[in-house]
């Protein structure tokens, strides 16, 4: 009996620290997430935007499929993420020189004489639809996945 109690106790504490180890994460999580919605509301360069993304993305295979309770819109989501990473190269973070060419589908020249307006209505592009993907993401996160942890907005 002396030593079911120490053992218990020792368990308890384990169960304990178990238990917010993953709510702390969690919480990192959804606290980043908000840190990264509202950046991405703010900024205006392309880079940044895609580099923000690609992190709300990684967020997002994290906690898909763990219980969400719209199975068709993880679906589409996971359809849209996969989509702007065929059509985003990152090297090191960065997004690689032509990577806005290909969400075109455009292919420079030879002569690379492309003209200044399709360079800024394909960053143009790019940046909205990183703006969209991060927005539909964090949303997803917030009102389906986190809710069920009891961390959402």
């Amino acid at each position: 009996m002396h030593s079911a109690i120490p053992l218990s106790f020792v368990l308890a504490v384990l169960f304990c620290l178990t238990g917010n180890g993953k709510a702390g994460m969690i919480d990192q999580d959804r606290n980043r997430l908000q840190q990264l919605q509202l950046q991405s509301r703010q900024t205006s360069d392309v880079n940044s935007q895609v580099r923000i993304a690609y992190e709300v993305i990684e967020i997002f295979d994290k906690y898909k499929g763990q219980g969400a309770s719209d199975a068709a819109k993880e679906a589409q989501l996971n359809t849209q993420v996969n989509d702007f990473k065929s059509k985003t190269v990152i090297v090191d973070g960065v997004p690689a020189q032509g990577g806005v060419w290909a969400i075109l589908g455009m292919v420079k020249s030879a002569s690379d004489a492309v003209p200044d307006n399709v360079k800024q209505d394909a960053q143009n592009l790019l940046k909205s639809s990183s703006k969209a993907l991060v927005e539909g993401l964090t949303n997803y996160l917030f009102n389906t996945v986190l809710t069920k942890f009891g961390l959402g907005k």
